[in-house]
């Protein structure tokens, strides 16, 4: 259940107006358990186990009518409200932050955020896997999975619906943390945000980040859920070896046919730039979830191919989309989710991979057991 606050006046004689805002969140904790195949050193430390915070969010969310049919809303997030701050340094830090202005032609958004696993975590994923097939190669212990990872982005977009189809066109930009001053550094660093950052000029790796455009197309009608997006990237201001120009088409779809939801997707990645021309990155997710009353089955298959990637290969480390040489790595996840409420959740999952290394394909696994409750 969604809790209300009221925020009042600092001072009331000032005149200031009341803001109605929508507090809510999500507390998981539990046992996660990791096995990270191939060589360990710059690969990540080995093996982890323990107990834990998963996630810890809180969201706030302020709207306004504006008459004549306008509103405008705010959103804003803050994770790692517990002890370890998920991470172990005790920190609470900024999440996705957005604001729309809605209008009868549609809604225009400002955001800040990490952009979700496509397929992992979108449409075709159908809500099987918790924790992910996307990569995660800047905080320990380091796991490059099948998928790249998320990038934080600042961008602009807009949304038109037109009955059961949401059309949908967006101008991102992203940007690498200070101190990446090498084609290794830029590859690794973690992606950072704010005005400016995400533009710059060649040779000035702290400040510039790749930049894109993305047109796409939602359809949703009965058990029917599907998309279609295409990107065009321009990374031109970092080196061409470790971020280089590419295009980007992604595919995804669902259908409930009641028993079962069955998901598919597919992305096609073609690079462009210096010694990565010709090379092609494709990734493709089935995704299966089965409602049996409180207990919700689910499972995804997952998959990369790489043809003429190795001009792609340039660091020793692994690139922060996973990509090291031609070939094929998959994975495969399972999950079971006991409602025990509407709000509180006993979640299991298992998923194994071939991940991606420079000297070795040996497979990774992540168990976790979870209690989860929304608020």
């Amino acid at each position: 259940m969604k809790k209300t606050l009221i925020a009042l006046a600092v001072l009331a004689a000032s005149g200031a107006s009341f803001a109605q805002v929508t507090v809510t969140g999500n507390l998981t904790m539990g046992y996660e358990a990791n096995s990270v195949g191939g060589p360990g050193v710059g690969f990540g430390i080995g093996d982890t186990s323990g107990f834990g915070v998963d996630t810890s969010q809180i969201n706030f969310t302020a709207s306004e009518d504006l008459g004549g049919g306008m509103k405008a809303t705010a959103r804003m997030s803050l994770g790692g409200a517990d002890r370890s701050g998920e991470s172990g340094t005790g920190a609470v830090g900024g999440r996705d932050a957005s604001l729309a202005l809605q209008t009868s032609m549609g809604t225009l958004t400002l955001a800040s955020r990490r952009g979700g696993d496509y397929l992992t975590g979108g449409i075709a994923g159908v809500d099987a896997y918790y924790l992910g097939f996307d990569s995660n190669a800047t905080a320990a212990p380091v796991q490059t999975k099948v998928f790249g990872a998320r990038s934080v982005r600042d961008g602009v977009s807009y949304a038109l619906p037109i009955g059961p189809v949401s059309l949908s066109a967006a101008y991102e930009e992203a940007s690498y943390a200070p101190g990446a001053t090498s084609a290794a550094g830029v590859a690794a660093a973690a992606p950072t945000a704010g005005i400016g950052l995400g533009v710059g000029t060649s040779g000035a790796p702290t400040t510039t980040g790749s930049r894109r455009i993305s047109l796409g197309a939602t359809y949703k009608a009965g058990p029917l859920v599907a998309n279609g997006t295409y990107l065009s990237f321009d990374s031109t201001a970092l080196t061409t070896s470790t971020q280089p120009q590419k295009s980007e088409m992604r595919l995804s779809g669902s259908y409930d046919l009641g028993m079962v939801k069955v998901g598919l997707g597919v992305v096609s990645k073609a690079y462009e730039g210096g010694a990565a021309t010709g090379a092609k990155v494709t990734d493709t997710l089935l995704g299966l979830s089965m409602p049996l009353g409180a207990v919700t089955l689910g499972a995804q298959f997952a998959m990369r191919k790489m043809d003429d990637a190795a001009g792609l290969n340039t660091v020793a480390a692994p690139r922060a989309d996973g990509i090291t040489k031609d070939g094929q790595v998959s994975g495969t996840s399972l999950q079971a989710n006991y409602a025990l409420s509407k709000r509180t959740s006993i979640i299991a999952s298992y998923a194994r991979w071939t991940a991606f290394r420079v000297a070795s394909n040996d497979a990774s696994t992540e168990t976790a057991v979870l209690l989860s409750h929304s608020f």
